[in-house]
């Protein structure tokens, strides 16, 4: 202050610089609470992105494994194999038509041959390869053992044997007739070169019977 009592000029400025820069204060202050709240939208930001997570209802996407309904085609696909016929059993019977071919059907050493009687003609059963065939044409090795039996259920007199190219009966391979075969209607033998069919005797003239080839190592 002067000499009066009023404040000096030194004074006024001091009291003006202090309140400048109070309020400069003051307003950085508001500032950094300013830039805070972008932070805090970040945050809500952060949120959102959070909720598209819910995005994970792509897995919903997993809905699609209801293209196993793709498994439930294989189920069906093999329900329709169940529409297949069945091979026959030991008593002969098949869904399946006979088939009538020219094929040769080799026969591994030791097999058992099986027929059923359909009527006046032969169809092959077992083994598998000759399955429905008609009077098929058989390969035999020469001096292996082989078992040929007949079954069926026609009402019809049959028996099987062998034949030479005479048609006479090889060493005595031959059945009695009879309409019910069970396990009688059976020959055991070693193929042998003068075998040359495989009949029903009572039903030659009408054709029921197959061929018989021996090779010397099951080939020609």
């Amino acid at each position: 202050m002067d000499a009066d009592g009023h404040p000096c000029r030194r004074t006024v400025l001091r009291g003006g610089g202090l309140a400048a820069s109070s309020a400069l204060l003051a307003g950085c202050i508001d500032d950094g609470s300013t830039d805070a709240d972008p932070g805090t939208s970040t945050d809500d930001g952060g949120t959102d992105e959070n909720d598209e997570s819910d995005g994970s209802d792509g897995n919903d996407g997993s809905d699609g494994s209801d293209g196993s309904d793709g498994s439930n085609e294989s189920a069906d696909t093999d329900a329709g194999d169940d529409d297949e016929s069945e091979p026959a059993d030991d008593t002969g019977e098949s869904d399946s038509e006979p088939i009538e071919t020219d094929r040769t059907f080799e026969i591994e050493p030791g097999a058992e041959i099986l027929f059923r009687s359909d009527g006046v003609t032969w169809v092959g059963v077992r083994p598998s390869s000759i399955a429905d065939v008609v009077n098929p044409t058989i390969a035999l090795t020469e001096g292996a053992r082989y078992t040929i039996r007949w079954t069926g259920s026609d009402d019809m007199a049959h028996n099987i044997a062998i034949y030479d190219a005479e048609a006479r009966v090889v060493n005595g391979l031959g059945t009695d007739p009879t309409a019910d075969p069970g396990d009688e209607q059976t020959l055991a033998f070693d193929a042998a070169t003068e075998m040359a069919e495989y009949v029903c005797e009572p039903h030659y003239d009408a054709g029921m019977a197959g061929s018989i080839e021996i090779r010397s190592d099951g080939r020609d």
